[in-house]
């Protein structure tokens, strides 16, 4: 937990003003362990995320390219970018003062930096209060009534040692 070299235990971050449930390791053992199935893509994170408009529930998965913006800036979807891949499932069609919105269940194959706040906006449909990746005034019409951004990590699994699986979740 005081090492810095390896991130003081913590296997992925959440974006600031996301919220949810963030995975540490106690041990280096653990740490190279929880680590290998983040980068194989054995480790669940689904996410609970409110999107702006109807997304089609139809719509399962979004594949594309999600590069790294510089500093702090927003990450982008471009051909240089790495291949990132978001499952997805429409729990929900709402509607509030004539605008609609669609309350979705995602997980995420990859781990590319804001990659679910770049994939809903890249098929139209971005985070609400998402300052990053909105329109300044769809932003400011956002903070009206939600004080953040609508994404919420409710679930992880991971594997211990002896292959067992472990789930952890928080509700919104």
């Amino acid at each position: 937990a005081l090492d810095v070299s390896h991130q003081f235990g913590f296997l992925h971050r959440l974006d600031t003003p996301s919220s949810g449930l963030i995975l540490t390791a106690k041990t280096y053992e653990a740490y190279y362990h929880l680590y290998f199935q983040l980068s194989v893509g054995t480790l669940v994170r689904d996410y609970v995320v409110l999107c702006h408009g109807c997304i089609p529930p139809e719509r399962h998965e979004i594949s594309a390219r999600v590069r790294r913006g510089k500093g702090n800036l927003a990450s982008s979807i471009c051909e240089k970018g790495k291949p990132s891949k978001t499952y997805l499932k429409v729990l929900a069609h709402l509607a509030r003062q004539q605008q609609n919105f669609s309350l979705v269940a995602m997980r995420i194959c990859t781990g590319r930096r804001h990659q679910i706040r770049a994939h809903a906006t890249h098929i139209g449909h971005p985070t609400v209060g998402d300052g990053k990746y909105t329109a300044p005034e769809v932003f400011l019409a956002d903070r009206e009534w939600c004080v953040r951004n609508f994404l919420h990590r409710y679930r992880l699994v991971f594997l211990d040692f002896e292959g067992r699986s472990h789930e952890a979740m928080a509700p919104l």
